[in-house]
């Protein structure tokens, strides 16, 4: 969990390598955005290591505004379309590639609106009970709103999808967000997001189940 600066960088270090691991298994051009997922967590992970420092080294408080959006973008903006976008494109099968497509444009949809939220309403951070709380000044109907759309789009792509293993990251980012939300309601955000990027190391696994025929059945 996000207990400190320390554990985030650490974070970001560990999927640095993963991501490297998950490039090297890539064969088809379609697979690069579902392979850079890891990636895109140990940026995402770096810049909440700078979120840490701005609110507890004076030295760093001038990063405070800049790292709390670039976390926040990562975190409410860009993975809701970029999960379902790495289905669609592994995708062979029609019939769920319509529904991979579907989640996609909701995914895409309820990014852009984030985004507008994200610049259009006060948002802040700040450091409680060794987590970071993160707030966005959205309407309340809306953020109930979000909550589930938001898990619909992050998370069911990995059950619709023919992948191999594709489920063994769905099952642990849904059961994390459960975690996070009974156990640290008022730190969802940084929580799951801190489970969801270790989590994703499973990518690489994946990945290289993709080059090996599915024996399962």
């Amino acid at each position: 969990m996000c207990f400190s600066t320390t554990a985030s960088f650490g974070a970001s270090a560990l999927l640095t390598g993963a991501v490297i691991i998950a490039a090297s298994k890539v064969k088809k051009p379609a697979q690069w955005p579902f392979a850079a997922i890891p990636g895109i967590f140990a940026i995402q992970q770096f810049t909440e290591g700078f979120v840490w420092l701005s609110l507890s080294n004076e030295s760093f408080t001038s990063w405070y505004q800049i790292s709390t959006f670039l976390f926040l973008f990562f975190a409410e903006v860009l993975w809701p379309f970029w999960v379902p976008l790495s289905m669609v494109l592994l995708e062979k099968d029609r019939w769920r590639r319509r529904v991979l497509f579907s989640l996609f444009g909701l995914g895409l949809t309820f990014s852009m609106h984030t985004l507008y939220g994200l610049m259009a309403y006060p948002f802040s951070a700040q450091i409680s009970d060794h987590h970071i709380q993160y707030h966005l000044e959205v309407p309340l109907p809306w953020a109930v709103v979000a909550m589930i759309v938001y898990g619909m789009v992050t998370v069911m792509p990995t059950f619709f999808s023919s992948v191999p293993r594709m489920w063994l990251i769905g099952v642990p980012i849904a059961a994390s967000f459960f975690v996070a939300k009974f156990l640290y309601p008022n730190y969802v955000i940084s929580i799951w997001c801190y489970f969801a990027a270790i989590i994703s190391i499973v990518v690489v696994y994946v990945l290289f189940r993709m080059q090996k025929p599915d024996r399962s059945s």
